[in-house]
């Protein structure tokens, strides 16, 4: 059973579970935690703010958002949000996600790190933490 924070919940869906048991398989309990307050702290401020949102791609990106950090997804070549990025559109496109929501979560977990983009896009991608206002939090 999911925990209830301030009505805001993890959404028992295929599309939750499945990234779920992935990421745990990969990385440390104290990620798939971080990651979980990650969701649930976006989810928070988008019921704040009012908006529209898919919450299990919201949890998507929120799982794999610092995936790109663990060794077995980490390369020389990209960032680690990009790394978190790839993977995470991997393995939604596997799983019959469309590639436009595929796309979304890529470009969420990518521009994580990067003040001041997100904010101008859709809101799956706006919850960046950088803007969220005093009294939000």
């Amino acid at each position: 059973m999911a925990l209830t924070i301030q009505g805001v919940c993890i959404p028992d869906s295929q599309l939750v579970r499945a990234p779920t048991e992935s990421v745990r398989d990969t990385v440390l309990p104290l990620i798939v935690d971080h990651s979980s307050r990650v969701y649930y702290f976006r989810a928070q401020t988008g019921a704040h703010r009012g908006w529209s949102f898919h919450r299990a791609l919201l949890h998507a990106g929120a799982l794999f958002h610092d995936l790109g950090l663990t060794p077995k997804c980490s390369s020389e070549q990209d960032r680690f949000e990009m790394e978190g990025a790839n993977a995470a559109r991997d393995f939604l496109r596997r799983h019959g996600i469309p590639q436009a929501d595929a796309d979304t979560v890529w470009t969420a977990i990518a521009l994580h790190t990067t003040p001041g983009i997100s904010r101008h896009m859709h809101p799956v991608i706006a919850f960046n933490p950088e803007y969220v206002t005093e009294g939000e939090m």
